[in-house]
């Protein structure tokens, strides 16, 4: 009797765990915001999408040369738990602009899988695998796809001349939506070292690109080595000329105030220039 036992034990401990397994993983799809939209003809679900009109309530499908205007995702209403439909809205349809749902996408940046991030491919409103060149991601993938399997179909990407650079397939699979600034993205930005960033920042009260940086740092030292050199020159001079002439006194002074005063100028614009080159 104690093997039936361990069974219906084992069972029930099964059951207990899909009762509180299956809520999640239902909520593991859906949720987020979802509203109505007027759009110019019909768009079909999964298709990525971005604002248009002036009062924000119409929709068109996304284009790669518009990325970083995605805004949501179309949905099919029969999946939505509740809707609320507008009757005055011109080819009604509904779009998610958070949560996780389902995604048109293509094998162009290669096989997705889940986690990766996934941004606009060159075939409008279905998205691809994001690399490390676009600014833009869409979201993250929920799932895998690599062209096999189920499918929706292909479709060739041709160049300006017509030709036909790559064929890719199109499929679906769930999406969390995030349109946020791509994070792999490589930046081109050369790292000024901290000490010098925050002097500019500091300055500008803003962020300094680097050539700024330096060239600021290059007219600093050509006007601080011009000044000093003015400035030894005349005293030099001055002193010579006293040793040669005590009685010139009183005019070499003030030709050594006059260099002092050249080269307090001569300073005063180079910071001057300086500090234009950084606000500006």
């Amino acid at each position: 009797m104690r093997v039936p036992r361990i069974i219906l034990g084992l069972a029930a401990i099964g059951i207990v765990a899909l009762t509180i397994a299956l809520p999640a993983l239902a909520t593991s799809y859906g949720g987020g915001s979802v509203q109505s939209y007027s759009a110019d003809a019909p768009i079909d679900s999964g298709t990525i999408v971005q604002l248009t009109g002036k009062d924000s309530n119409r929709v068109k499908i996304a284009t790669q040369a518009q990325q970083a205007n995605m805004f949501g995702v179309t949905v099919d209403r029969n999946q939505l738990a509740l809707t609320l439909s507008n009757s005055d809205l011109e080819n009604e349809t509904f779009v998610a602009a958070s949560g996780t749902y389902s995604v048109l996408v293509s094998t162009q940046g290669g096989s997705i899988v889940a986690g990766d991030y996934v941004t606009l491919s060159s075939v409008n409103g279905v998205a691809m695998k994001a690399g490390d060149k676009e600014g833009t991601v869409f979201g993250r993938a929920g799932g895998s796809f690599d062209g096999k399997g189920v499918t929706l179909g292909t479709t060739a990407l041709k160049d300006t001349s017509g030709k036909t650079t790559q064929t890719v397939t199109i499929g679906s699979i769930p999406v969390t939506i995030d349109v946020k600034r791509n994070p792999n993205v490589k930046s081109t930005k050369t790292k000024l070292p901290e000490v010098l960033e925050r002097v500019g920042q500091a300055i500008a009260e803003k962020e300094v690109s680097p050539i700024r940086m330096y060239l600021s740092l290059g007219i600093t030292a050509i006007s601080l080595i011009a000044a000093i050199a003015v400035l030894y020159s005349g005293i030099r001079n001055g002193m010579i000329s006293i040793g040669r002439n005590p009685m010139s006194k009183k005019s070499i002074f003030r030709a050594l105030f006059e260099v002092i005063l050249t080269s307090i100028v001569i300073l005063t614009i180079g910071l001057f220039a300086v500090y234009l080159l950084l606000k500006l």
